[in-house]
């Protein structure tokens, strides 16, 4: 299949913007690059590449060294409001996807970029990562592995998460990002695979744990807001087991229930509670299932609504959210009480946009606290 025109044209412009975007990169995160001999950056034959997703500016660093540019999976919501509407129609490569949710639609794109030379990419966890370690990746994706047929090459980022925090509200210091690329399967060899087999080989290639590559690295990355915006990530505290009671304040993190007081210090590490980092603080307030379900969750936000016909949202405006024994009241711009059990497809995006499908209507919220909390009541799944 020939390329199409427009794509010919955002080849062309792709490859004049590539210097300052590089320059861009190289003050955003001082990256180091390991690859294994096979892979060729200057390589024309398409390939899948899958990517664990540690960092919002990790889909530019990880496909950016290739030549030919690659179509990227990008989250629908993000095709709805300007400037990243017209960056992703116009500018970049990139195929709209649900996220947390399987996407016929999306598989047919990427085929067909595939048959017309493209490479394609995907972080197939759907999300950039809360805690700090790869999550649930959605097996659909190891079914278009078998359909397209090419060789996979995977990436895994280590760092990122540790540079730039999904939770938190400032930037690090000294922002260092490792990126280790390797074909983790040949074409010649998805026909004898199972799906099953495959899935083990890209969760073994993907996963990354920061907490224990901090380890071994050991990089400072200081900052004066360490702390600040942990308490989106992180509900429960270890101390008392109160819910929603932990403030962040500079490098400071405080139980306002039992007044526990910690710290968090330039290696990304939690001084003065029970847990360290947030991978095993979060593995243990999971297990407090009961606890969350029937506590009261009270935030503020902006309501939103999107169209995905016409690509359009519409602002509604400022709302408070009152959750309790399984209903979530929404009141303000607009009034209206959701059974928890009727959301479908429950999402966070960016640091704590909350999103759901409610009687066919698609809801997002830009929650002003408690987002992790309200998506674990609604769903466990990540």
């Amino acid at each position: 299949m020939n390329r199409t025109r427009k794509e010919k044209i955002q080849d062309f412009v792709l490859k004049l913007i590539t210097p300052p975007v590089y320059l861009w990169m190289f003050l955003d995160a001082k990256i180091s690059i390991k690859k294994t001999d096979e892979v060729d950056f200057k390589r024309k034959e398409p390939y899948l590449m899958l990517s664990n997703h540690t960092f919002m500016f990790d889909v530019i660093h990880v496909p950016m060294r290739f030549k030919i540019p690659a179509y990227v999976v990008a989250s629908r919501t993000l095709f709805t409001k300007q400037p990243t509407k017209f960056l992703l129609n116009d500018v970049a490569h990139c195929i709209p996807k649900s996220k947390g949710a399987s996407d016929t639609r999306t598989a047919r794109g990427l085929i067909g970029a595939v048959k017309r030379g493209y490479p394609v990419l995907i972080f197939p966890e759907g999300n950039t990562t809360f805690h700090g370690n790869t999550k649930y990746i959605e097996h659909s994706t190891m079914k278009l592995v078998k359909k397209l047929k090419v060789d996979v090459i995977t990436c895994n980022v280590k760092g990122g998460y540790l540079s730039k925090p999904r939770w938190a509200t400032s930037k690090r210091k000294n922002r260092r990002v490792e990126l280790n690329y390797e074909i983790a399967i040949h074409k010649e060899d998805l026909a004898k695979l199972s799906i099953d087999e495959i899935s083990e080989i890209i969760n073994a290639k993907l996963y990354n744990n920061d907490y224990e590559y901090q380890k071994k690295a050991m990089i400072k990355r200081p900052g004066k807001k360490l702390a600040e915006g942990l308490e989106n990530v992180l509900y429960i505290c270890t101390e008392c087991k109160s819910v929603n009671t932990l403030v962040t304040k500079g490098n400071s993190i405080t139980c306002t229930h039992c007044n526990t007081e910690g710290t968090m210090d330039e290696y990304g590490l939690i001084n003065g509670f029970k847990f360290n980092n947030p991978i095993d603080w979060d593995e243990w307030q999971k297990e407090l299932k009961e606890e969350l379900y029937n506590s009261v969750v009270d935030s503020t936000g902006l309501l939103f609504t999107i169209r995905f016909k016409d690509d359009s949202e519409e602002l509604f405006g400022k709302v408070t959210l009152h959750y309790e024994k399984g209903y979530l009241k929404i009141e303000g711009a607009k009034n209206f009480t959701v059974n928890i059990k009727d959301m479908i497809n429950p999402i966070i995006t960016l640091r704590r946009d909350f999103s759901f499908t409610y009687q066919d209507i698609y809801y997002y919220i830009k929650l002003d606290k408690f987002g992790a909390s309200l998506l674990r009541i609604a769903q466990d799944k990540y």
